[in-house]
């Protein structure tokens, strides 16, 4: 009986890690929409005060933070309408859906404090952004079992350094729309290429069993 408990415990151990990296690559459209999405924020930023845009950052932030939130909350009027049947998430995607929508709010709130507040040059937030980033993909390595996820958060701590570093020069805008492509759309382009290969190894398994 022991036994049988163990080997129980073990598959559901394998069941939620495998469900947490299957979750990971489910998201990566995400990922790279908010990482294009900020990235032009940020160039958008750049842009304005060298004056080649006329756009105020406000409208550039306003758009560049809310086409993103509608994006990833697309399915959420489907479900509370009932026309879409809610998804059953095991533990490890639960988890990681909270820990993404909790740093999305916290850094969305914090940055519109800080435009409504007139503080976005002092050049701060950029750094907090890295750091909160780093931490995210950082848990999510242990979530998903993608080890290489825990390069790319040593990779935003790093760059949390440079970003502060240069927070009073407009120099750091470019920096953390570079950041954002490479590290966070990035990462979403290579688990969605990820997931693309998987199912295709899954149809030629299923279609080696039908033959």
């Amino acid at each position: 009986m022991v036994q049988d408990q163990v080997r129980q415990d073990i598959a559901f151990i394998r069941n939620a890690i495998e469900e947490g990296g299957s979750y990971a690559a489910a998201c990566s459209p995400d990922l790279m929409v908010w990482g294009t999405a900020v990235a032009l924020g940020y160039l958008g930023t750049f842009a304005f005060i060298r004056g080649w845009l006329s756009l105020t950052p406000n409208w550039i932030w306003a758009i560049c933070l809310g086409l993103p939130w509608l994006y990833s909350l697309r399915r959420v009027p489907a479900r509370v309408s009932g026309r879409a049947a809610a998804s059953i998430r095991g533990p490890m995607a639960r988890a990681m859906s909270m820990l993404w929508l909790g740093c999305g709010v916290f850094l969305t709130t914090l940055a519109l404090a800080v435009l409504w507040s007139n503080e976005a040059q002092d050049g701060w937030f950029g750094a907090v952004a890295a750091g909160v980033l780093g931490i995210a993909f950082f848990v999510s390595a242990w979530l998903s079992n993608l080890g290489w996820l825990r390069g790319v958060a040593v990779a935003w701590w790093i760059g949390e350094f440079a970003a502060y570093g240069l927070r009073h020069r407009a120099e750091a805008l470019p920096l953390l729309a570079a950041l954002m492509l490479i590290l966070l759309a990035g990462p979403g382009a290579v688990l969605m290429a990820r997931q693309a290969r998987m199912r295709r190894a899954r149809a030629g398994q299923a279609e080696a069993l039908r033959g």
